[in-house]
C-alpha cells in the first residue's frame, strides 16, 4: 500500500486559524495523497513551490514519460517546472531525464504546436536540459 506524502515525509498538518489560506488547504490537501494521486497541477506547483521537491521530481518524471508535451497552462509547462526544480533533487534524475529528453527532442521534430515562439521555448528547454546533464555527469 503506498503511503501519503504526510507519512513518508513526517509533515504535520497545517493547523487551520479560521484565516482562509489556499495554499494552507492545498498543502494538506496534497498531504493525504500518495504519489500516484498527484495530479499534474499538484505536480506543477509542488515543483514551482519546492515542495516535497523528490516526490514531484519522480511523478513528473513519469508523465513526462507519457506525454513529454503535458502542461498545467501551456504546452511543455512540466518539462520547464522540472527544469526549474531543486538541482540537487534533480541530478538524482538525471539517468531517468536523459530517455525523457531524448524521446521529447524526436516528438518535437513532428509535434504541432500553437505557435513557433512556443516550438522554439519548448525544444531550447529540452536542450538546455540535455547540456545541464550531460556537463553534471562528465
Amino acid at each position: 500500500m503506498s503511503r501519503t506524502l504526510r507519512e513518508i515525509y513526517e509533515y504535520d498538518l497545517i493547523e487551520d486559524d479560521g484565516l482562509d489560506y489556499t495554499v494552507d488547504e492545498w498543502f494538506n490537501t496534497i498531504m493525504e495523497k500518495t504519489k500516484d494521486q498527484l495530479s499534474l497541477a499538484d505536480v506543477s506547483r509542488m515543483l514551482r513551490q519546492r515542495i516535497c521537491s523528490r516526490i514531484a521530481m519522480k511523478r513528473a518524471i513519469e508523465m513526462l514519460s507519457d506525454d513529454p508535451f503535458v502542461g498545467e497552462m501551456f504546452e511543455g509547462q512540466l518539462m520547464f517546472n522540472l527544469y526549474k526544480g531543486k538541482e540537487k533533487y534533480l541530478r538524482l534524475f538525471y539517468p531517468q531525464m536523459s530517455n525523457v529528453l531524448e524521446k521529447a527532442g524526436t516528438m518535437a521534430k513532428c509535434h504541432h504546436f500553437d505557435s513557433e515562439d512556443g516550438k522554439r521555448e519548448y525544444i531550447s528547454i529540452i536542450s538546455k536540459f540535455a547540456q545541464k546533464i550531460k556537463e553534471e555527469t562528465a
